[in-house]
């Protein structure tokens, strides 16, 4: 069986799709939100090497590579578990890694789809508003604790914050 060669999200790719996209959210960001993006794939290709089974939600239009399972909006609702596709529950350990940037303030119960990321994936990089002051309610007031809350306090193998984002990596 040949394996399909899994490939990343490149900044040049990115800056087409940005342009393409006719979209203010990803032209008024797109340097700063390359910066972060940049430092999750360079993480997922030690992670989700070629043959590797990703899953990313919400990535707005922008996924971080080409072989990923994309568990978008309106296909999922990550406010009530367990995870599903084609209303069909996602089984144990199905992913390698899940990935959700910018996604988890935007859930009702964020300690119950971390648990269902547990339950469904081996690895999960998440990333989160960083002590933002400006935006609307949802986006202020993230930290370390509201984090590990968020997280049922499971640790993380790294965190790194870059353009007031957290990125939190987990191997479970």
């Amino acid at each position: 069986e040949e394996i399909e060669i899994m490939a990343y999200l490149t900044h040049e790719t990115f800056l087409k799709k940005v342009e393409s996209s006719n979209s203010k959210y990803w032209q008024e960001g797109k340097t700063y939100r390359w910066q972060y993006m940049e430092y999750v794939i360079n993480n997922l290709k030690q992670i989700c090497p070629n043959d590797s089974k990703l899953i990313e939600a919400g990535t707005s239009g922008m996924p971080l590579s080409d072989k990923s399972f994309l568990y978008e909006y309106p296909e999922y609702d990550l406010n009530v578990t367990p995870f599903k596709i084609n209303g069909e529950r996602i089984n144990n350990y199905q992913f390698d890694c899940f990935t959700a940037l910018q996604v988890w303030e935007h859930l009702d119960n964020q300690s119950a789809a971390f648990q269902e990321v547990m339950r469904i994936s081996k690895s999960a990089v998440l990333s989160f508003p960083y002590k933002w002051d400006w935006g609307d309610a949802r986006h202020k007031g993230i930290d370390g604790k509201k984090i590990e809350r968020w997280t049922c306090g499971i640790r993380p193998v790294s965190i790194k914050i870059i353009n007031h984002r957290a990125i939190y990596i987990w191997k479970f």
